[in-house]
């Protein structure tokens, strides 16, 4: 197939100058990616619209949402890696501090990828702009930048923020001179968050080794609470030793064990399901005789339902009572019946000997909307919507109003099980509760996605929940900008598409950046999608997500090929040319895909512009691989001559040929005229050297032969084949020899003889299709070989 890229454009690619090509369905994702270069196929005329007003000009783009300060830190992090000239300093130092202080305020955690970038532009400033005073960043400045680390994303490595973290709060001390006792109060402003992001960071024995060391005995009840997240990190690294070891230390430091701390032990122990070191801790005196957290009896209590241990529960519940008959207690409770099984009748009888004994001793208190809200909650916990369902009837008939909580945990479980309908009658009437917090935003991700994975899709219905949700400037999770990202592909709304993945992509990690990414990829392999929209899908990965890895666009490259576009594979390659960077710029391997694709393809222009870049490529060395690849592509546009000629850079080289080599440069042999003396030479260097002879090589080597020899000489080949491979003739051989004879006469010969001596084999042969060929035609047969 012939290339519709011109050797003009493919110059284009090779000097790094972007293109497009109208023919092959590559559309604009933004001007910056592709530029109308070509002179239009078609004559375009001056045309001008009713009373001489222009066209609506076309729609652009939405501007890439970065943090404040952010796109000057990724420049520094993109020119120390290329050694080029990085932004000046002050310009830094004020986009570091526009980066935190933004941060500051928002609910979402901090990235890896982000707190890299701000790390290097930290340690750029505290290198090289020494001539300013604390090289622009005041002790306020990193005080922020620490406050807004404390915002880790969950379950994910935290590296980074422990490196920054450490970083500012030793700069911070550095600056102070020494451990001063008079300045404590501003140490533990810089302390705190430290002392968080490390326990909450896995490094907890670090954390306290620090609190430590800058410890003060006139501010207990100010590092009390630092205490508490160091006992908070040793529990979540589930190291029992240093969490007791935690404990003696406070005691001895006499920090009181208050019910938190009872309530960091309690959970700790109840999420082990160690039941027996529970009731130890459970029984542990706490300071001032308080009673346990209600939280803390609620974590027990579940314990004791998941562990059969429903006597020590119902020791708690008539403690509980008995210490503070509230409406907390009686909720608690209410809760520990339906754990056990007690089914919303016998709730409801119990509510009402609540209110009876209320009544009795003058208290007015009645179950309220909290106490349905808690019970719903809990069977949503059970995965039993029937009866949260039953909950939020019998609030109704005890005249409880729903609240902004019941709505939500409505839409939480109307969403589990598909009740998508239920689910936006749930958010329908949130919309005019109050939220706290933006508590509804998760449960909105999660109502797209549910919308967006429906088999009947309601588009109207995901825009306006979309819409709601930019305006609310709320966070789109990862998966929801997935699904809503295979939707706009689906519906070919480009431009959509492009501004969803600008407002929000830059937002996240390299690994949610990854997984939204491979939407894309996965769209652009689906073969059941045209060519020109897989190729709108790699356009925007090419746009959006720079950092895709070579192994992945060589993938792309390969689906192009196999899409008989090796136009647009090409071009893959050449976007990989252009990368500044080495870890994106084709290696060896991408090399030897892209010559055997064009090969394939036999596609001379793409053959010759590829093989310029690799000569103007000073990091590739070439070896047996890659000469095979340039083998395959020479010989399948024609140029058998000089495919051999990579044979003899393969055979004067230290690693020498390969088996596949040897086949390839046969098959080379085959393709040229009067190859049959080439291909002599070349067998009798394998007699020579006494190499083992595959049946693959024998195959090629008798259709390197077929064309000159005579049909006697030929049969008597096929015939010796067990002999010196140890493998009779099977249809790919007879195919060869058949197809690479010229002729009508040698053929009928090679016929009748195959078809007595190989019966089986020729039958499988002539089952095969026949393709037209130049000059005559072929059977079908597979001789694919890999370089």
């Amino acid at each position: 197939m012939r290339s519709h890229l011109t050797r003009h454009v493919f110059r284009q690619l090779l000097y790094n100058e972007c293109l497009s090509e109208t023919k092959c369905g590559i559309q604009q994702v933004s001007d910056r990616c592709f530029r109308k270069r070509s002179v239009p196929s078609s004559p375009r005329f001056i045309t001008r619209s009713l009373f001489g007003f222009s066209r609506k000009p076309p729609r652009e783009p939405k501007p890439v949402d970065l943090d404040p300060g952010y796109g000057q830190m990724l420049e520094l992090s993109s020119t120390l890696h290329m050694k080029t000239r990085p932004p000046p300093p002050e310009v830094l130092a004020q986009a570091f501090n526009d980066f935190f202080r933004a941060r500051q305020n928002s609910s979402n955690p901090l990235e890896e990828l982000h707190v890299s970038h701000a790390t290097n532009t930290f340690e750029y400033l505290q290198k090289d702009y020494r001539g300013v005073e604390d090289f622009g960043l005041s002790d306020d400045d990193l005080r922020v930048a620490l406050i807004a680390l404390v915002y880790m994303p969950k379950d994910r490595k935290y590296e980074t923020h422990k490196k920054l973290a450490r970083l500012l709060f030793e700069e911070y001390m550095q600056r102070r001179g020494s451990y001063l006792v008079p300045q404590w109060k501003e140490v533990f402003k810089y302390l705190r968050p430290f002392i968080t992001i490390l326990s909450r960071g896995g490094d907890s024995l670090k954390a306290r080794e620090t609190l430590e060391r800058y410890q003060d005995n006139g501010l207990r009840k100010r590092e009390k609470s630092v205490w508490n997240e160091v006992l908070r990190g040793f529990a979540k690294e589930k190291n029992d030793e240093e969490l007791l070891h935690t404990l003696d230390i406070m005691q001895k430091r006499k920090i009181p064990f208050d019910p938190i701390i009872h309530e960091i032990f309690m959970e700790y122990y109840a999420s082990k399901d160690d039941v027996a070191m529970a009731k130890k801790w459970y029984q542990h005196p706490i300071e001032g005789g308080e009673p346990p957290t209600i939280h803390t009896d609620s974590s027990v209590l579940k314990l004791c339902i998941r562990c059969q241990e429903l006597g020590w529960g119902e020791e708690i519940v008539k403690s509980m009572l008995a210490r503070s008959p509230d409406k907390r207690a009686w909720n608690t409770v209410f809760l520990w019946a339906a754990a056990k099984g007690k089914g919303v009748d016998e709730i409801e009888r119990m509510m009402q000997v609540m209110v009876r004994r209320n009544e009795e001793i003058g208290n007015n208190e009645r179950p309220d909307i909290g106490t349905i809200n808690s019970l719903v909650e809990l069977a949503n916990v059970n995965n039993d919507p029937y009866t949260a369902e039953r909950y939020v009837a019998l609030g109704q008939k005890w005249s409880l109003q729903p609240n902004a909580h019941t709505y939500l945990l409505q839409l939480e479980y109307r969403i589990r099980v598909g009740d998508l309908d239920g689910a936006r009658s749930a958010y329908s009437k949130l919309q005019s509760e109050e939220i706290p917090a933006d508590l509804d935003i998760p449960l909105i991700n999660k109502l797209i996605l549910a919308l967006c994975n429906a088999k009947r899709q309601d588009y109207d219905a995901i825009m306006s929940l979309v819409e709601d949700l930019s305006e609310r400037k709320g966070r789109f999770e990862p998966e929801t900008v997935s699904a809503l990202s295979l939707l706009h592909l689906q519906r070919e709304e480009i431009h959509e598409l492009v501004d969803l993945l600008h407002t929000h992509t830059f937002h996240y990690g390299l690994e949610q950046r990854s997984a939204i990414r491979d939407v894309f990829v996965n769209f652009c392999l689906d073969r059941s999608n045209t060519t020109s929209r897989a190729w709108d899908s790699y356009c925007i990965i090419r746009e959006i997500f720079a950092e895709t890895e070579v192994d992945t666009r060589t993938r792309l490259m390969r689906e192009f090929f196999e899409r008989k576009r090796s136009d647009m594979a090409s071009h893959v390659f050449g976007h990989m040319r252009q990368y500044p960077t080495k870890r994106q710029r084709p290696r060896l391997e991408t090399y030897a895909a892209c010559f055997e694709g064009i090969g394939k393809a036999a596609d001379a222009e793409s053959l010759e512009m590829v093989h310029n870049m690799l000569k103007l490529d000073s990091e590739i060395e070439p070896n047996t691989r890659l000469y095979n690849a340039l083998m395959l592509a020479y010989t399948g546009c024609g140029m058998a001559d000089r495919s051999l000629d990579f044979w003899g850079h393969i055979v004067h080289s230290r690693e020498g040929p390969s088996y596949n080599s040897i086949q390839i440069a046969l098959m080379a042999c085959e393709a040229l005229p009067f190859g049959d003396r080439r291909a002599r030479e070349i067998w009798a260097r394998l007699q020579k050297f006494g190499i083992e002879v595959t049946r693959e090589i024998y195959t090629a080597y008798i259709g390197a032969l077929a064309g000159q020899m005579s049909f006697t000489e030929g049969s008597d080949l096929v015939e010796k084949a067990e002999s010196e491979t140890g493998f009779p003739p099977d249809i790919i051989m007879l195919g060869t020899f058949y197809n690479a004879s010229l002729g009508d006469s040698r053929r009928e010969e090679i016929e009748k003889w195959a078809s007595k001596k190989y019966p089986v084999a020729w039958q499988e042969l002539v089952k095969l299709d026949k393709k037209q060929g130049e000059w005559q035609e072929y059977f079908d047969i597979n001789r694919e070989v890999a370089p």
